[in-house]
């Protein structure tokens, strides 16, 4: 099985790169798999499904419709398309989900894909493995995630920052906003904490639901 993996950026693709082969087994043992990042993040659906992207836009979703149909041409029943997004702020993963898969309506040959969501945000699956985070950084604050639960909606980045990074949230920021340096460390925990992480123990429900969503494929129980 071939998983050609869209995600937002590039610590998704840092993350990834970290835990597939913890997921469904070392490159090439059988399976193999290609992550591509998009410059411009999440983006929005273009009004028109059928319309051909603007190439000034690099971003997933509106790119996505094309992309789906370019992969369904290719009518390989070994490839597989994982759609990895964050909910952020949006109120219902289910309908978000659904609109995605909807756009195989606009595919003359549907390809197979898996659509997960990280809830709210990728680091919240770092946030499901505390143990993880100890490891990567042995002075993380984990007493910031007391009575934490796994996949709430608290900004999952700003914790995260609060539990490892130097100063806290407050250094990441200017005038109250992201700071240029955002970007940088997100990589950084990316790399650090997954090549840490217990993939079979992690306690965020929608890492899980990703996890689980892959081996069913791997052992075709899909």
């Amino acid at each position: 099985m071939h998983f050609e993996i869209l995600v937002e950026g590039q610590s998704d693709n840092v993350m990834l790169s970290g835990l597939m082969h913890k997921i469904i087994g070392d490159y090439r043992s059988p399976h193999t798999w290609m992550i591509h990042k998009h410059r411009d993040g999440l983006g929005v659906l273009p009004l028109d499904l059928s319309a051909k992207p603007n190439i000034r836009d690099q971003s997933l979703l509106h790119n996505l419709p094309a992309k789906l149909k370019a992969y369904g041409k290719e009518n390989n029943p070994e490839l597989v398309v994982v759609v990895l997004v964050d909910l952020d702020e949006r109120e219902d993963c289910v309908v978000f989900k659904n609109q995605l898969i909807d756009i195989l309506n606009y595919c003359h040959i549907k390809p197979r894909i898996l659509v997960r969501i990280a809830i709210d945000e990728l680091e919240a699956w770092y946030l499901g493995d505390q143990p993880a985070i100890k490891l990567a950084y042995p002075e993380a604050k984990l007493e910031f995630l007391e009575n934490y639960i796994p996949d709430s909606k608290i900004g999952s980045w700003e914790k995260l920052a609060e539990i490892v990074y130097p100063g806290g949230l407050d250094s990441l920021l200017v005038n109250g906003k992201r700071s240029k340096y955002v970007l940088e460390e997100k990589k950084k925990w990316a790399k650090n904490i997954a090549r840490c992480m217990n993939v079979e123990q992690n306690l965020s429900p929608s890492f899980c639901c990703f996890r689980d969503g892959l081996r069913r494929i791997v052992n075709s129980e899909i």
